[in-house]
């Protein structure tokens, strides 16, 4: 069994230092090298936190001498004995990224929730469930929404202790209005700015580095076990062929992905690694 514990950072493809007085005043260190891993290192999210591995190897009692058949004759055997259960896995948890693409940082502290409320997304017409992993933005016309047929369209489910940590600054109220002036900026973080002519214009609020900018929450664990059983069989001396039955993901277990959006809605119909799969291994040796 090995156990790895890592905290791996990059500068990804961000690697140029702009000066300090291309930033408001206070947004970035003014010190180099702490601007320089202001702006440019980030924890690699590829490579876990903690990852844990294991291998094992068993001899079953079967055939000639074990608990199970020891007076099996030299042709019975041949078929139940020697058969080897060997394994190899692993366990790993994973961190991602907050989103630096909303302005609006509310007074809720960013909370992780994990698996505590199961919730679904139903904005596809059919439910599909999951977690509100961390307190995120899901939009309020979108919580408990139905359309006129009375059929859930939004996030239903979401406990009303789940309060965004962050928004856009033009929310989305809980019941729109289409004659509303800013309908069409709802979810947005455009800004009208004032002119000297009196007039307004809109654009993007934006004022540099995000306060969350390189910022990670835990993700889902995930794990994974495979198994294989196999054998050697010795037919007279120059002939020793080989059978194995292989399990990759023998338990079958989904796993969740570890893609967790700005909404903080964790999909877990969607599965983390590839389904169980069998693959039988006959090897002639002579």
């Amino acid at each position: 069994m090995s156990y790895v514990v890592t905290n791996a950072r990059s500068t990804g493809s961000a690697t140029r230092v702009p000066a300090v007085n291309q930033f408001p005043p206070g947004i970035v260190p003014a010190d180099y090298d702490q601007r320089n891993a202001f702006l440019n290192l980030r924890r690699d999210t590829a490579i876990p936190k903690h990852k844990v591995r294991w291998n094992w190897l068993i001899d079953l009692p079967f055939g000639k001498g074990k608990p199970l058949g020891r007076n099996a004759g030299a042709v019975p055997d041949k078929f139940i004995g020697g058969w080897q259960l060997a394994g190899i896995g692993s366990f790993r948890t994973n961190y991602f990224s907050l989103p630096a693409g909303n302005w609006n940082i509310t007074s809720e502290k960013i909370r992780l929730y994990g698996y505590k409320y199961p919730i679904q997304d139903c904005r596809g017409g059919s439910g599909i469930p999951g977690y509100p992993w961390w307190n995120g933005c899901i939009p309020a016309n979108q919580i408990d929404s139905v359309d006129k047929k009375g059929k859930p369209n939004g996030h239903a489910g979401v406990p009303a202790a789940c309060k965004p940590a962050v928004t856009p600054l033009i929310r989305w109220p809980a019941a729109p209005d289409s004659k509303d002036p800013n309908y069409a900026y709802f979810g947005t973080n455009n800004i009208r700015i004032p002119l000297k002519n009196g007039t307004t214009q809109r654009a993007g609020f934006d004022t540099g580095p995000h306060r969350w900018r390189n910022q990670y929450l835990p993700g889902v664990r995930q794990w994974a076990q495979d198994v294989s059983l196999f054998r050697n069989i010795p037919i007279r001396e120059s002939v020793n062929p080989r059978f194995a039955a292989d399990f990759f993901n023998v338990f079958n277990h989904p796993n969740n992905t570890s893609t967790i959006g700005g909404d903080g809605f964790l999909n877990t119909r969607a599965s983390g690694i590839a389904a169980r799969m069998p693959q039988l291994s006959p090897r002639p040796d002579w």
